[in-house]
């Protein structure tokens, strides 16, 4: 009986191994994903101070990316046969070319720990709204809870902003208007049948070429001014971590984890943002911005479904 009960414990352990390691790959992968998300961040919000404008970071953010994910496109073609036109069209208003200027933009008028807490955290409250408005999709107390948590932490950072000369206001109002782009996104992905790659190739395609002809009438680029090493920085933030890198690195936390589980990794960005823009860049945090960074992080794991699912967890482990 020995023999037989060891060599089934063998057995289980060699089946449970690879489980491990995939979430092993899963958290790494999702680690990665946010770490280049914060450093985009930080990136883009260094980019104010030099002459380079958000049509050029948008030039570096959409044709790097467009360039390395060709090979994609010209598989799956700028309207793929199976996806519905209005649907690219959700996903690139979303995920593309006005979301990056609107960031972008926003980046130059407020601190970086502004748009870490306030972008990604606002998008559940945007899905969920949005969801009730098209779908009648009904939200749970616990989502309730993580709004209301997301919409004090977001007040307590504009507010002090209001009478602020700088006018640090806007810039929060336009990662507002992000939030809810990317939600716009995240519906037009769910109804597209594209992979993440196709996705990323098509809506950087299509954002590029959007683009092209507004740099060029704008007539007020600082490429030919911009130092070669802010170039090369912005080139791999933009272009190859976050146009790329970032989103294969959170396709694969998503098959390996699960939407919710590596949705609730999004939670560390604020932190990781505000942090890193005070150490890189100088920045402050005022004890009150800290509070409303707790609020809209455990608002977000409130609002992104997390903690019911870890709840859920709990209760079938018990």
């Amino acid at each position: 009986m020995a023999v037989h009960t060891e060599g089934a414990v063998d057995a289980t352990a060699a089946a449970r191994a690879p489980v491990r390691d995939g979430r092993l790959l899963g958290i790494l992968a999702a680690l990665t994903a946010i770490s280049i998300w914060a450093g985009w961040q930080i990136a883009t919000r260094h980019s104010a101070s030099t002459s380079m404008t958000p049509f050029d970071l948008a030039f570096l953010r959409y044709g790097v990316a467009s360039l390395l994910l060709a090979p994609v496109l010209l598989r799956s073609g700028l309207l793929p046969r199976h996806a519905n036109p209005w649907t690219i069209a959700a996903m690139v208003a979303g995920a593309g070319l006005p979301f990056g200027l609107v960031a972008m933009a926003g980046a130059r008028l407020a601190p970086v720990a502004h748009m870490g807490a306030i972008m990604p955290t606002t998008v559940p409250m945007f899905v969920m709204l949005f969801g009730a408005l098209w779908f009648g999709e009904r939200a749970t107390r616990v989502h309730l809870v993580g709004f209301a948590l997301i919409l004090a932490g977001v007040a307590a950072i504009i507010g002090p902003s209001l009478g602020d000369a700088a006018g640090s206001w806007r810039g929060d109002l336009l990662f507002v208007c992000g939030g809810a782009l990317w939600a716009v996104y995240t519906f037009g992905i769910r109804q597209s049948g594209l992979t993440g790659w196709q996705a990323a190739a098509v809506l950087n395609a299509w954002s590029f070429l959007l683009l092209l002809p507004i740099w060029y009438l704008s007539g007020d680029s600082g490429f030919l001014t911009a130092p070669w090493q802010e170039l090369a920085m912005q080139v791999l933030w933009q272009g190859v971590l976050s146009g790329v890198v970032g989103i294969a690195a959170y396709s694969l936390a998503v098959r390996r984890l699960g939407v919710t589980v590596a949705a609730a990794f999004s939670a560390l960005v604020p932190a990781m943002s505000s942090f890193g823009g005070m150490l890189l860049l100088g920045e402050s945090l005022a004890p009150l911005a800290i509070g409303a960074l707790v609020l809209v992080t455990v608002g977000f794991l409130f609002a992104s479904g997390a903690v019911g699912a870890l709840a859920g967890a709990g209760k079938r482990r018990g």
